[in-house]
């Protein structure tokens, strides 16, 4: 039998051969600390390149500091280096610093730490309500705090409760950009009750609308209770669809503050931010006319920004949901949620960011170039297509650069028919009102009328198409020759209007009848197009036979040679039509079904490891798929090897 030596041996070795992430993950997890009796020294670090301390050592010299204002303790670093701490109080609370012959470094109030009840309650509140924390947390550690001392660990889980808010998170990452030491954790918090707080609960959400009436209400009212400039500027973070920042509102702002809260989101906010900005600012115009011109920077940045700029603030925020939203669906964060609900959080969490990126000084170019090296952008874009089950209407496509920026010029235009009373300034006048203005041609339509990001459901709020325009597009599909252009009229309004299943159903019989060929195609790319297109068309109508007749269309012309699509390309078909069955099992099995004959045509060697990983990280992210294609699963990872 192996002694308890050896396995200390043993675990201690096996541990030192994890990446450093991996260790890092297991010794936070106290479960496995406490069964492999592991000996853990906590380390706190100054700076970048500051200094190393023992937790311990460190959080007994601040004790005694605090204990004796003013003079100077004595605390040693990991190399024996003695440094001179300091607590002083004035008029904000006390301030702490650490020194020695070489250095000096200002550190965060710690008062926590007190052994005096006074000061040590008198910092909580402060800080507790700086950072917003609410209850059931908040009464939890007033109990704590105000019965006795508390102990490192403790102080430490306190930090962390903290920073599991809105601002203590956006406190964190700036500090840590300033240092140049950001990390994917400190971005994209991993408890779920941080974005509880930051875009409401979603236990209650069942839909957009439901969601707006009340998480969203409700948060947006509790930020304008706590803090009136703070709550504003926090409230504009969720406004990922127009209809939250009529939420919102201005009256009890004097001039002078209100110009300088507009004045910070024109030059340092975030684009949702400011977008939501606009939209409020024109609502409330006629009593705020000096905000006109920040309306016109705000707009004009917009108009102006160069989508393909990887400096642009619409690239930006591209890259940033990208990122959040691949991480949450990575960890599984909001696994069980509505998919509106995850990407409202996922905008919300990326705009904070660049809020923090903005703030910290921090070049736009670089924070890209790192998300992107992380490369988590296929666990977005799979977890976008296996969310058009339920959201049909949203596609991942859509938080291109290029498409978020029409997305908000359509925002803009949409705020501005809203606007009931006359704008003032003639420059402002001429940039976004009218058919000739550059607002207006900004954008070539009918992008900045496509579905937004919180707007993938199917609703009844989307306009009927008029019985005539129906019989104008259904009159192509009656001609005996088919090409691409007979299905333009109406997979070109499939996202728009409210299509009744019937138009679908025409498709599929015109297909049919012609033996699935199609004519007149001027390259690969362009039957692609169609046929993704009416693949979209099947999903947002809920039109099976539809989704069928494609697979058959895809199969006849794949095998004539017509078409040589990508695994990944008729994957993205097949997810796309696999939309028009909305319940879940019937959905998996049309998926499984069309994998599977994709599975054993030939397959490249490349394409099929390539793919087999997709395969698999997408059954990861719905379990209901593993039994449909398994069989796939098998057949890919046999050319795989």
């Amino acid at each position: 039998m192996t002694s308890e030596v050896d396995r200390d041996i043993f675990v201690n070795f096996a541990l030192e051969l994890l990446p450093p992430r991996v260790q890092e993950s297991l010794f936070e997890n106290e479960e496995f600390v406490k069964q492999w009796k592991l000996e853990t020294v906590s380390v706190a670090r100054l700076g970048k390149d500051g200094p190393n301390f023992r937790r311990d050592q460190l959080y007994n010299g601040i004790r005694e500091a605090i204990s004796a204002l003013g003079k100077e303790i004595t605390i040693k670093d990991d190399k024996s280096v003695a440094w001179q701490a300091l607590v002083l109080e004035g008029d904000e609370g006390l301030s702490f610093s650490l020194k020695n012959d070489e250095q000096a470094f200002s550190i965060p109030d710690h008062s926590g730490l007190a052994e005096d009840h006074f000061t040590r309650v008198k910092w909580f509140e402060r800080v507790t309500h700086e950072v917003n924390l609410e209850a059931p947390e908040l009464h939890e550690w007033r109990t704590k705090i105000d019965g006795h001392p508390l102990s490192d660990d403790e102080f430490m889980e306190l930090k962390g409760e903290l920073e599991l808010t809105p601002s203590g998170n956006y406190q964190k990452m700036t500090s840590r950009l300033m240092l140049g030491s950001i990390d994917i954790r400190t971005l994209i918090p991993r408890e779920r009750r941080f974005y509880d707080r930051l875009v409401g609960s979603a236990d209650t959400a069942v839909d957009t609308t439901s969601y707006f009436n009340s998480e969203a209400a409700q948060l947006i009212d509790g930020l304008q209770k706590w803090d009136r400039k703070h709550g504003f500027l926090k409230s504009l973070l969720i406004c990922s669809r127009g209809d939250v920042s009529e939420r919102i509102f201005i009256d009890d702002f004097g001039e002078e503050e209100l110009l300088g809260i507009y004045e910070w989101i024109a030059n340092q906010g975030d684009p949702v931010s400011q977008i939501a900005a606009v939209e409020v600012a024109l609502r409330n115009i006629e009593c705020n006319r000096k905000l006109e011109p920040f309306v016109e920077q705000i707009v004009e940045g917009f108009i102006s920004d160069d989508p393909g700029d990887d400096g642009g603030c619409f690239s930006l925020l591209s890259s940033m949901i990208v990122l959040v939203a691949s991480e949450l669906s990575r960890i599984g964060v909001m696994k069980e949620t509505n998919p509106f609900y995850r990407r409202q959080a996922a905008i919300a969490q990326a705009s904070l960011i660049i809020r923090a990126v903005k703030d910290a000084g921090t070049d736009s170019e670089s924070i890209i170039r790192w998300a992107n090296t992380i490369g988590v952008g296929h666990i977005f874009f799979l977890q976008g297509l296996v969310d058009l089950r339920l959201e049909p209407r949203w596609l991942p496509d859509f938080v291109s650069p290029e498409q978020l920026r029409a997305e908000f010029i359509g925002r803009v235009s949409n705020a501005v028919a809203h606007c009931t009373v006359g704008i003032q300034s003639e420059s402002l006048c001429s940039l976004i009102i009218g058919q000739d203005s550059r607002l207006a041609t900004a954008a070539e339509w009918p992008m900045p009328v496509l579905p937004g990001p919180l707007e993938g459901e199917l609703t009844s709020d989307q306009p009927n198409i008029p019985e005539e325009v129906l019989r104008e597009m259904a009159a192509p599909l009656e001609a005996d020759v088919l090409g691409p252009n007979s299905f333009a009229g109406i997979v070109n309004m499939a996202l728009l209007y409210n299509l009744p299943a019937s138009q679908a159903g025409l498709a599929a019989t015109a297909l049919r009848r012609v033996r699935y060929s199609i004519e007149q195609v001027e390259d690969e790319d362009n039957i692609f197009g169609l046929i993704l297109s009416l693949a979209t068309l099947a999903a947002v109508t809920r039109a099976s036979d539809l989704a069928e007749t494609l697979r058959v269309l895809t199969r006849v012309m794949r095998r004539r040679k017509l078409i040589n699509p990508s695994l990944e390309n008729e994957f993205r078909i097949a997810m796309m039509a696999a939309a028009s069955h909305e319940e879940l099992e019937g959905w998996a099995r049309f998926v499984g079904d069309w994998i599977t004959e994709l599975a054993f045509e030939a397959l490249e060697r490349n394409s099929a490891q390539s793919f087999l990983q997709k395969l698999r990280r997408v059954v990861q992210i719905e379990p209901a798929l593993a039994r449909h294609c398994a069989m796939a699963d098998a057949a890919i990872a046999s050319v795989a090897r």
